[in-house]
């Protein structure tokens, strides 16, 4: 009896990892893959967003609303796993994330390629990242320019 219940749940179990792979698999297929290792809120001092192309100002975020907004901004930068990215191109965005460890960690895009820890991949939304930095953080830049 002890037997036949636990071959009941290991299957039930195996059953359930097995969906929850699948539909991680799809979703990734589908929406695209995050960039894993983003800092959390709490552990960012300073966010530097950079945008040459628009202008050589920097834009220093220190207030905590402002920081959360510009991690959540990285979710607009998930990428194809099995596309080629145009690692020859030149990233338009770098955001800098200053840790309170002292620790950096950055992250570049243009429109169809961002750059994360030293390789570079495919977006899988092209240019949805740099709308939506545009109108959060530069959007002066953009109607006075």
């Amino acid at each position: 009896m002890k037997r036949k219940w636990l071959q009941t749940v290991a299957g039930i179990l195996a059953g359930t990892l097995l969906g929850t792979a699948l539909i991680m698999v799809y979703r990734i297929g589908s929406e695209g893959m995050y960039l894993i290792g983003i800092p959390d809120a709490e552990e960012v001092q300073r966010v530097t967003i950079a945008y040459p192309a628009v202008t050589e100002e920097e834009k220093v975020l220190t207030d905590a609303e402002d920081i959360e907004l510009a991690i959540q901004l990285s979710g607009f930068l998930k990428y194809e796993l099995f596309s080629e990215a145009d690692a020859d191109g030149k990233p338009l965005v770098t955001v800098t994330y200053d840790m309170a460890s002292g620790e950096t960690v950055t992250v570049s895009a243009n429109r169809d390629t961002v750059w994360w820890k030293g390789e570079a991949h495919a977006i899988k939304e092209e240019d949805t990242f740099l709308n939506v930095t545009e109108a959060l953080f530069f959007q002066s830049e953009m109607v006075g320019g």
